[in-house]
């Protein structure tokens, strides 16, 4: 006597595919901060330089940062954003290079 089994697997697809949406985001903000980091050290901006940035989301507003001061919450963003690409990645077996 033989009896059907059927696995529903759409919630952990549904779950997974969120997970590698999130890592495909956070993989390319982490390159474009890279790269503009690495665009001010090019053009070695002077450290004293302000600039203003528009910040999104529900509320939005703007500030005025200097060059120093961004170059370190850009480091420290890219820094904690790979952390988090990397145990992502791990956790879905993926392999980080």
């Amino acid at each position: 006597m033989s009896q059907e089994i059927t696995v529903d697997f759409s919630e952990k697809v549904v779950e997974i595919e969120n997970k590698i949406d999130i890592l495909k985001n956070l993989t390319n903000r982490t390159n474009n901060q890279k790269k503009v980091l690495e665009d001010f050290n090019k053009n070695q901006v002077p450290l004293t330089k302000k600039y203003e940035l528009i910040l999104g989301g529900i509320l939005k507003c703007s500030i005025n940062i200097s060059v120093e001061l961004l170059i370190l919450l850009l480091e420290q963003n890219v820094e904690d954003n790979t952390f988090i690409i990397q145990n992502l990645a791990k956790e879905l077996g993926i392999e980080v290079k």
